[in-house]
């Protein structure tokens, strides 16, 4: 895999229809898929962890911090988060093997807007997965 440029890793969201629009701003977008173990380990396995396979919990979640660059989607993520909406979500990523879309229905968990009063104003926000994820 050649090295990719972080700042061409887009987090959009689903404004209408099938239309979705970058949220403006990122430095920072940080991508986990974490799997929830299911441990079936019994006195026949003589003391070493046994795991279900297939059986765990699967999520994604993102965060993404960054500079606040204007208002044109900043009350549907406000809203989103004051209102426990779930959004359709797209996190692109570059590349020429690595390339491709996570696409799937997100809740916005975390929204956080900071101010300092001689800096830029900064915005962090999570993402968790609330259902099937998909990667084209």
């Amino acid at each position: 895999m050649t090295a990719q440029k972080g700042r061409d890793v887009l987090v959009k969201l689903n404004t209408t229809g099938s239309t979705f629009a970058t949220i403006g701003g990122a430095r920072s977008i940080t991508l986990t898929i974490g799997n929830t173990p299911v441990d079936i380990t019994n006195a026949d396995d003589a003391g070493i962890r046994k795991l279900l396979q297939g059986a765990g919990v699967t999520t994604v979640s993102l965060k993404l911090q960054g500079v606040y660059v204007d208002d044109t989607y900043i009350g549907t993520l406000r809203t989103d988060a004051l209102t426990n909406a779930h959004r359709n979500y797209q996190i692109v990523l570059p590349g020429s093997t690595s390339a491709g879309t996570f696409s799937g229905s997100f809740m916005l968990s975390s929204f956080e807007l900071a101010a300092t009063y001689n800096e830029a104003m900064t915005q962090s926000l999570t993402l968790e997965s609330a259902g099937a994820i998909s990667f084209a």
